[in-house]
């Protein structure tokens, strides 16, 4: 397999090539959709889907899917058994001390008697929270900035919380999870790695250990025990390992179908986020326009196999413009497909695209 084969067959696994998966095949592929920005998750799983706005609300319903730390101890939109599973191969770490805010002690009696409240109710607002704690502890008041964040990564840490995906960042849904013990630790990472292969292979330990931020010591027994599983997959002198063996046919029709596509992603698209080395993905000069200084992973565009921009957009009066920043060729009717498609998710009319000089 060459480089050119590499980007193809990866962006095919994370299913970045089509316009008309399943609703559930872009949660599903790669154990959730990053959703620091929930509306940039939302607008990948769109790209990927055609769906409208309604219909994605009525399967966030349907499914229960919920809106989490996950992966890495980022948030992610996914469903309630992945989210199980990655909190069952995380179980043996702690959260570092830094999460706590020099207020441990509170932290844990805070998620305690959160605890306990959500075992009798199922489900708690935001407001709900609030006043419990504030009726709860004297010194709630008093609060660190950021506390209620460090009780609910507690609590999900535990295998003990789910969030429902929110219409506001600034509001909650706190919900008990169905299942609430965890799974045997070993198990669960195996599971992942198997989980991940598929969807982001052909892929080393070291990929699967930054994409998940589990501890390679935690890992190296599960990766031993699947091993025997997998395909090795030669890219010039690396090895790299894929659940599914990969036929030359195969491999061929993908990257020739790569070849003929101008791909849009949304921010936090997952071929940014799932690999230790990022050179398959951009030399490093066009990474650098990828990655703000703060570590925003921005809108990329993709054409003739290789990452050719980046994109924005501007919203008024019902209508969304977008502006494109490139340095290589696309197709322009592909292109505007993919922006119609953003437009028609968020309700709003297409005004066009203009390119930066």
């Amino acid at each position: 397999m060459n480089q050119a084969e590499l980007f193809a067959y990866r962006l095919y696994q994370q299913g970045l090539l089509t316009t008309s998966a399943e609703l559930a095949a872009p949660f599903f592929n790669i154990v959730g959709i990053q959703a620091q920005n929930q509306r940039a998750a939302e607008l990948n799983v769109a790209l990927q889907t055609g769906i409208t706005r309604p219909e994605l609300l009525k399967f966030y319903r349907e499914q229960g899917i919920v809106r989490s730390w996950a992966q890495r101890w980022t948030i992610h939109l996914l469903t309630p058994a992945d989210l199980r599973l990655v909190v069952s191969a995380r179980q043996n770490e702690r959260l570092p001390k830094a999460y706590f805010l020099g207020a441990e002690e509170h932290v844990r009696a805070a998620a305690t008697a959160i605890d306990q409240l959500l075992q009798q109710t199922g489900c708690l607002t935001r407001a709900a929270y609030t006043a419990h704690l504030q009726a709860t502890f004297t010194w709630y008041t008093e609060r660190p900035h950021n506390f209620d964040y460090a009780v609910l990564q507690a609590l999900t840490a535990q295998g003990k919380l789910q969030m429902a995906p929110s219409v506001s960042g600034q509001d909650w849904l706190l919900l008990t999870p169905a299942t609430p013990t965890l799974l045997d630790q070993q198990a669960a990472t195996a599971e992942l790695i198997r989980r991940y292969l598929h969807g982001f292979g052909p892929a080393t330990l070291a990929d699967f250990v930054k994409w998940s931020g589990i501890k390679v010591s935690q890992v190296r027994p599960a990766w031993q025990a699947v091993l025997p599983e997998l395909t090795p997959v030669m890219v010039g002198q690396e090895q790299l390992w894929t659940i599914d063996p990969i036929s030359a046919g195969q491999l061929t029709a993908i990257t020739d179908q790569l070849a003929h596509l101008t791909v849009v992603a949304a921010s936090f698209s997952s071929p940014m986020t799932g690999y230790l080395d990022k050179s398959w993905l951009a030399p490093e000069p066009v990474r650098q326009q990828l990655w703000s200084k703060n570590g925003i992973l921005r809108a990329p565009i993709i054409a003739n196999g290789v990452v050719v921009g980046k994109w924005t957009t501007q919203i008024g009066q019902r209508q969304i413009a977008f502006a494109v920043d490139g340095w290589g060729a696309f197709d322009h009717n592909q292109l505007e497909e993919g922006f119609d498609r953003v437009a028609r998710f968020l309700e709003l009319d297409y005004a066009g695209f203009t390119e930066k000089v």
